[in-house]
């Protein structure tokens, strides 16, 4: 997760799942492995407790992430698309109102509408 090519700005989240079910995950606000279930929470207290494991997972998060959030940042997220619009008259459900009038927003990026 990032808004900015700033590492200081990236939250960096390893997780792992069985059967689409979180067992343990490692989250870099947080700077430790967490678990959940008896399995995640065995290998949390594990790899918690090797100095190695820990420093390899925050090293992960400078080698990966901050390369990569320097590409996306610049191919991706400094791009924008003008959205296409679409106003059109309508006669409301109800018959309340004589007519109602309806604005349709298609293809755009970033989504701040």
């Amino acid at each position: 997760v990032f808004n900015s090519t700033e590492l200081k700005d990236t939250h960096y989240i390893y997780s792992h799942s069985y059967n689409k079910v979180e067992f343990l995950r490692s989250d870099s606000n947080v700077g430790k492995y967490v678990g959940f279930r008896e399995f995640g929470m065995k290998n949390a207290e594990r790899w918690n407790n090797d100095p190695h494991v820990l420093s390899w997972r925050r090293a992960q998060k400078e080698m990966f992430c901050h390369h990569n959030s320097e590409v996306w940042y610049r191919k991706v997220l400094l791009r924008s698309v003008k959205p296409s619009v679409r106003l059109h008259s309508t006669a409301p459900p109800g018959g309340h109102h004589p007519a109602m009038l309806v604005c349709s927003v298609y293809d755009f990026y970033p989504k701040q509408i």
